[in-house]
């Protein structure tokens, strides 16, 4: 737009004083509009202000190719019931009208191109009355204003209410239009509508209308309308719709269901469905409830999908919980989600306690690091793995466990991690002492065959010398060696048929103070300790002659080799009711009270300072076993610096 020179006159200063808009006017900062600074306004432009400012009349003007908007003070009050001012002012006219600038838009650029003026008597518009809408009639005048290059520059709109005849005529009109308007819509809503939509009449529930989706979700055609609702769907009577309708039709209050269940007939198939849904009462101008509105959003695939889900969980849980093992489960991102019952029956911990990191209290604090590392780094790839850790049991001590971290697949994707964690306690322990068992067993076969070795080289070179004296000591040392080899060697192979089941009995009747007197000739050789049986000696048992020598050898040779300076072994035969109880006594040193227990245990050994031999820790397990197959009982019994008893019974038969 041109810039115009300033005339003499000031007519912003003169408009100021022209009521609230031109003040408004006057004092708004023009310079970033498509107008510009005020001082370039064309003087036509600033004339059709001074017109409509000064004006009683409601009018407004639009100028320039933008159609600015400018109104007066009679015009403002639409505006603001249209909550249109003060944004009115200076904004474009399609902005501010954008509810009916579609229908005018066509009509303003004709005119603005010069085409005749625009009047129109008893013209229907609607206005803004205490907030609501209200159609009036108008009597509306639109004509060109033109800049000084003889083109049109703006619509200088003057327009007022209409107090013709006709406007009753046309009010009743407009309300039968709009009743059949709402009406022709509330049926497109009904339709059109993704839920399921019915209105129901009267106490009777007379179906006055359904939409398809409803028919759909009852299953019937459209030929029930108008029927009562027990009639048309007699199902639901049994499951108390009716009567919850009923409530809701005397008292006026809505009631919403919430993922209700309804069992529906399709085709003489009774199907289960899910919705939820509000009855809503309509009421007429009284506050008496007239008819029902019922409107339903069909759920059944999202409940029935929920409820496998649940079914689902519920079966895995339940797997969960039925294994021996602790077990846990935890997401992609390492949040534990579950632990089974197991978990807190070991630990002792409720779920509040366990949340989040806090289960890791319960690993032994040496293992925490190493947990986590190998945790994370089985975590961060697709397949199982497993680790070891010890976890502190209710009773305080800590157990080693095999934790083994399986992945779940979802889409070919981990979606879930399942660790189980079995006690592997005794596992350790035994694998402990099989380390143990191997070590003492190389030491022990080792010494007694090195030195048979030594004596055999010796025995070797003096055997053309065979009337010296020192040959009959070699050959009893090489002998005792030899001994020691072979006990060795038969506590290992009888330990190797226990665990394979291949340890026979073979019971004949024998008199156990004969079997004494024989199995123990070999202190008798040595000369060193002496043998005294005691008791009944008569008394005879049905049992494994070979096996239970076996047990009275070891009893003796244990209270030789752990009590040297007892030099005579007692054994004592006695008659208790129908069992026959063996003891080997010695006058040692004693074993102290807290080994008596694992005694018999496999490879136990006891305290080898107190003796120069050890063994394997197989001889008293070995024996325990033999009487357990006779059905005997076996113990020990011993008090520091007075001596020990070692005992077995036998049942006779």
């Amino acid at each position: 737009m041109p810039v115009h020179s300033k005339i003499s006159f000031d007519y912003l200063t003169h408009l100021k004083d022209a009521g609230e808009m031109g003040y408004l006017i006057y004092s708004t900062n023009w310079s970033n509009s498509s107008l510009g600074s005020t001082e370039t306004w064309p003087q036509n432009l600033l004339t059709a202000l001074d017109i409509i400012l000064n004006s009683k009349f409601p009018m407004f003007l639009w100028w320039g190719p933008e159609l600015i908007q400018f109104y007066n003070d009679a015009y403002k009050p639409t505006l603001e019931k249209l909550n249109k001012h003060p944004e009115a002012l200076g904004t474009r006219a399609q902005d501010c009208w954008l509810e009916i600038w579609p229908a005018i838009k066509t009509r303003i650029g004709m005119m603005m191109a010069g085409d005749t003026m625009l009047w129109h008597e008893d013209q229907l518009i609607q206005k803004q009355t205490n907030g609501h809408p209200e159609n009036s009639h108008w009597v509306f005048n639109c004509s060109q204003l033109y800049n000084i290059e003889g083109k049109v520059g703006g619509l200088l709109v003057t327009f007022y209410e209409s107090n013709s005849q006709i406007k009753s005529e046309h009010q009743l009109y407009d309300t039968l239009r709009q009743l059949s308007e709402r009406e022709a819509r509330f049926r497109s809503l009904l339709a059109d509508a993704p839920v399921a939509i019915a209105v129901f009449r009267g106490r009777d529930l007379i179906i006055e209308t359904a939409n398809e989706k409803m028919l759909e979700v009852w299953g019937k055609h459209a030929t029930i309308i108008g029927k009562p609702l027990k009639l048309a769907i007699p199902e639901l009577e049994a499951q108390g719709f009716l009567q919850i309708m009923d409530e809701v039709y005397m008292n006026g209050t809505p009631y919403y269901g919430n993922e209700m269940k309804v069992f529906l007939k399709h085709n003489n198939k009774t199907e289960e469905v899910y919705s939820n849904y509000v009855y809503q009462p309509l009421k007429d101008t009284n506050g008496k409830t007239v008819r029902i509105m019922l409107v339903a959003n069909l759920i059944t695939e999202q409940v029935k999908a929920r409820l496998r889900a649940e079914k689902s969980e519920k079966r895995f849980r339940a797997l969960i919980n039925a294994l021996p093992q602790m077990a846990m489960t935890n997401t992609i991102k390492g949040k534990m989600t579950y632990f089974n019952n197991r978990w807190y029956d070991y630990t002792g911990l409720n779920p509040t306690e366990t949340y989040g990191s806090k289960w890791l209290k319960v690993i032994h604090p040496d293992d925490v690091h190493e947990t986590l590392r190998k945790y994370n780094l089985i975590r961060s790839g697709h397949e199982g793995g497993e680790f070891e850790n010890r976890y502190r049991n209710t009773e305080g001590i800590y157990r080693w466990h095999l934790n083994r971290m399986q992945p779940i697949l979802e889409d070919g994707m981990v979606g879930l991690w399942i660790v189980t964690a079995t006690d592997i306690q005794e596992l350790k322990q035994l694998q402990q002492q099989k380390e143990d068992f191997v070590s003492i067993a190389g030491h022990e076969l080792k010494t007694p065959i090195t030195s048979l070795s030594a004596f055999m080289q010796l025995i070797s070179r003096l055997h053309e010398q065979p009337q010296t004296e020192s040959l009959p000591i070699l050959i009893e040392k090489a002998s005792r060696s030899l001994d020691k080899i072979t006990i060795l060697v038969d506590d290992l192979l009888n330990a190797s048929k226990l665990n394979q089941g291949e340890l026979y009995i073979k019971k004949t009747w024998f008199t156990i103070s004969k079997l004494i007197g024989d199995c123990c000739n070999h202190l008798k050789i040595e000369g060193t300790y002496s043998i005294k049986t005691t008791g009944d000696l008569d008394l005879k048992v049905y049992a494994d002659a070979d096996r239970i020598d076996q047990v009275i050898i070891n009893f003796v040779n244990n209270a030789r080799n752990y009590a040297p300076e007892s030099k005579e072994i007692i054994v004592d035969i006695q008659k208790i009711k129908k069992r026959a109880k063996v003891s080997v006594i010695d006058k040692g040193p004693g074993i102290p009270k807290d080994q008596i227990p694992h005694l018999f245990n496999r490879y136990y050994r006891g305290d080898k300072s107190r003796s120069h031999y050890s063994g394997l820790g197989l001889g008293l397990y070995i024996s325990a076993e033999i009487i357990k197959r006779h059905d005997g009982e076996i113990g020990a019994e011993s008090e520091l610096g007075i001596g020990s008893v070692f005992w077995f019974t036998l049942p006779i038969k």
